[in-house]
């Protein structure tokens, strides 16, 4: 049994599923951890959902989290259903609704999406935590939107932080963990496959996968865009 974490995926599902098959070749026996932002940037968010509750079905051991994305298009559902179309209408994913806003199915399962998982040797956050909240583990907020933050020996005691949430070029990835760094970032910025006026797009564009126990990291730069 493999313990594999992948970063954030926005709407990539060919590239997802590339990594799933041919890089990592998922079995059934592998747990499979997803550090949300299924949706958004990519051309096919429906598709993303589709087969991360298709591997679920059949009985791939699938642990998805909760992203900032997800919590955003919840409260959208509940709140403003004409923004919602709005927002999916520009992300290529107005497929996701039913007369009634997200179709229950995809909202029933981001409801379900946990904010955090604790293992043995690490935490597993979309973002990170705010270490100066009372209680870091309840804080949604640091667990979604948390960027730089620092190693809290005193909360985290001894164990890894890996985390997505934040797009961090493949070359700081490779050196946080062949340094096995306390704090190892994993979204590899898959949608940005061009010129961008921010980040070196040639540092991107890939979905990366780690396995916690060997630190082998697999990556599938994007087939989406």
């Amino acid at each position: 049994m493999r313990r594999i974490v992948v970063g954030d995926i926005h709407g990539c599902s060919k590239t997802l599923r590339a990594l799933a098959e041919e890089e990592i070749c998922l079995h059934r026996e592998d747990e499979l951890y997803l550090l949300g932002d299924y949706v958004d940037r990519g051309p096919d968010s429906k598709g993303v959902l589709d087969y991360i509750l298709e591997l679920i079905e059949k009985g791939y051991k699938v642990k998805p989290l909760r992203g900032n994305h997800e919590e955003d298009l919840l409260k959208y559902n509940q709140e403003e259903f004409r923004y919602l179309e709005w927002h999916l209408g520009k992300n290529h994913s107005l497929n996701m609704l039913d007369g009634e806003g997200l179709q229950q199915k995809y909202a029933g399962f981001f409801e379900s999406l946990p904010y955090f998982y604790e293992l043995d040797r690490c935490y597993i956050v979309h973002a990170g935590f705010n270490f100066s909240s009372e209680d870091p583990f309840s804080d949604r907020d640091g667990m979604l939107v948390q960027r730089d933050f620092a190693y809290s020996e005193e909360h985290l005691k001894g164990k890894a932080v890996i985390h997505g949430h934040q797009p961090a070029y493949i070359d700081l990835i490779q050196e946080r963990i062949r340094n096995r760094d306390r704090i190892i970032p994993l979204d590899n910025g898959v949608p940005y496959v061009k010129k961008h006026k921010v980040y070196d797009h040639t540092r991107l564009g890939g979905l990366c996968g780690l396995d916690i126990d060997s630190y082998e990291l697999y990556r599938c730069l994007n087939r989406d865009m």
